[in-house]
């Protein structure tokens, strides 16, 4: 277990995610290989300039570890959120208004954070690892912020963001329906 800096752990085994029953923690990072890999795709998957890609049958497989990690962390069922950006969809540091929020950065720069908005020194999520941040709905008074780094149209950024699912009501249905 690492401590690159106050209120963040950061370790190579999902076990790492243990620490966040420790109040004064407030990030936790597992560092695993970028799981989105190039060989063994069809032609047609790989884009041109060794570009990383994913295809839909393991960005599906993957979803659902994350989603049974995130159940199993946060004892609530999880909804997703995948996004393609070529700019900084959140440009400001902030607190998410969640209790516990999953981030990956599949491809592109990862999410930045920081202990504090005055001088603290910016930090980056490395593409591939899972980053359980808690959020302001988690009872704690230590701060640590992130925000969404810097894409590009050259250097696009393909992000997965998990979250307490809503209630199901009429029109939505369980978390899992979103991916098969």
């Amino acid at each position: 277990m690492d401590r690159p800096a106050p209120h963040c752990v950061v370790g190579d085994s999902p076990s790492i995610f243990s620490a966040l029953a420790d109040p004064s923690v407030r990030l936790v990072i597992w560092r695993r290989p970028n799981p989105c890999q190039p060989e063994g795709y069809p032609p047609f998957a790989r884009p041109a300039r060794d570009e990383l890609t994913c295809l839909p049958n393991w960005l599906g497989r993957d979803i659902l570890l994350l989603g049974g990690l995130y159940e199993a962390l946060a004892d609530r069922d999880w909804q997703v959120r995948l996004e393609a950006a070529q700019g900084r969809t959140c440009p400001a540091f902030h607190e998410d208004a969640v209790r516990l929020r999953l981030l990956v950065t599949y491809r592109g720069p990862g999410t930045e954070w920081t202990t504090g908005p005055d001088n603290a020194p910016v930090r980056e999520v490395p593409p591939g690892a899972v980053a359980a941040f808690k959020g302001r709905a988690w009872p704690s008074s230590a701060r640590l912020l992130h925000r969404s780094a810097k894409a590009s149209v050259r250097r696009p950024r393909w992000l997965l963001a998990m979250d307490a699912a809503a209630p199901a009501g009429p029109e939505t249905g369980a978390a899992r329906s979103l991916i098969g």
